[in-house]
């Protein structure tokens, strides 16, 4: 299971100011209200040149099983992201 994912600047809510990412309690509700990543998965995010690096922790089948949609959102930004770059 991916518990890094990196997102492009290019791919990142334009309602979201790039200076307000830099505060990390930002880049957290960021995180969790655009991206819907539950607060208990999260292990870190930051914002740096290459774009929004989130770190996920506690991830598994039986996590997942019950409620993905927010994983493959994020598998799907994550990804185009990288087609982009």
């Amino acid at each position: 299971m991916e518990e890094f994912f990196l997102i492009g600047v290019r791919n990142i809510d334009s309602s979201w100011s790039l200076d307000d990412l830099k505060e990390e309690y930002n880049t957290f509700e960021y995180c969790m209200q655009v991206l819907d990543i539950p607060e208990e998965h999260i292990l870190d995010a930051k914002l740096t040149k290459m774009g929004l690096e989130v770190s996920l922790c506690d991830i598994d089948d039986d996590v997942l099983l019950y409620d993905d949609d927010w994983y493959t959102q994020l598998k799907r930004v994550a990804d185009s992201a990288a087609r982009v770059a």
